[in-house]
């Protein structure tokens, strides 16, 4: 009798102290909690009471996760009365928001002469190293977003622009037409020459926006040098669009001129390539569309090419 009662009260003891919650707790419709320790309910700031009557209603009364959802996933394990971890948000009396680690274990137990299942449930209080671990993922996905990106503009840099557009061209459906659009500003070195580099980045951020603008969010679109952009549109239905489009680029272009400060206008030159005709990979398409876009250079620039007409 003695070596009972030393017993719980070493047990009563050690789950007052240990840093985890513990919840013991019949299974069904008419769930009973046996046993509940103080980090469980101090860990929200309920009262062993109002603990307790939360947990008889159902955990899904202050978890956010689907338990029919866990009972599926962890079938094999509540069937073996074997151990799983879930994690969820959970909201604290006062309102916060933490996180929680369950450790759960569900088996049959014989409690008033009857087979019952009974869930052993561990509670472990993991917020700080959730939000780090969001923090982290943040931070390296920023990262990754600054290494894909020029500093600059924020477009697709070069080596982003050429991966990207290698995957679009592995993932094209047959019968679907795609378009690559090389733009290089015209005269940029006298630019910067003549009005200084400050007017030259106006100009560089200016074309930037406009590119945005005219092609909108389906675009992949990317700075591939100093003054060179290009643009690559994977679902092409109407060929004469892409080419209104083009010309809507250099008439903004040209309307930047007073808002940049300059004498004459700034202007560019475009040479496009359309596919799969003038190329299936991403080095045919680029060096199509640069041939369009030397063919402009060489002749009077502020104007468009496409690669089959010249």
């Amino acid at each position: 009798m003695e070596s009972s009662v030393l017993e719980e009260k070493v047990f009563h003891k050690v789950m007052k102290n240990v840093p985890f919650g513990l919840v013991v707790s019949s299974e069904g419709r008419k769930r009973k909690v046996y046993y509940a320790n103080t980090m469980a309910y101090h860990m929200l700031g309920y009262t062993r009471e109002e603990f307790i009557e939360k947990v008889q209603d159902g955990w899904s009364r202050f978890v956010d996760i689907d338990l029919r959802t866990v009972m599926r996933e962890h079938h094999e394990e509540i069937l073996t009365g074997e151990s799983f971890e879930l994690t969820a948000q959970t909201e604290t009396k006062d309102g916060n928001k933490k996180w929680l680690s369950f450790r759960v274990m569900i088996s049959m137990d014989v409690i008033s002469s009857q087979l019952k299942p009974v869930s052993y449930i561990t509670i472990t209080d993991v917020t700080e190293k959730v939000e780090k671990n969001r923090r982290y993922a943040r931070e390296r996905e920023y990262l990754r977003d600054c290494a894909a990106r020029d500093s600059m503009t924020r477009l697709f840099n070069r080596g982003t622009m050429e991966e990207r557009i290698k995957e679009e061209l592995e993932s094209m459906e047959e019968g679907q037409y795609y378009a690559y659009i090389a733009i290089d500003l015209d005269n940029f070195k006298q630019i910067n020459d003549v009005y200084g580099h400050w007017v030259g980045d106006r100009v560089i951020l200016g074309i930037s926006n406009i590119l945005r603008e005219v092609y909108g969010n389906n675009a992949r679109i990317g700075r591939m040098g100093g003054d060179e952009f290009a643009v690559f549109l994977p679902d092409v239905k109407d060929r004469a669009r892409i080419q209104s489009q083009a010309d809507e680029v250099l008439r903004r272009l040209r309307g930047q001129k007073e808002m940049i400060g300059m004498a004459n206008e700034p202007t560019a030159s475009i040479g496009i390539a359309f596919g799969p005709e003038d190329g299936t990979s991403f080095r045919e398409l680029y060096h199509r569309a640069d041939e369009a876009l030397y063919q402009v250079k060489k002749e009077e620039k502020n104007s468009i090419a496409i690669y089959t007409m010249i």
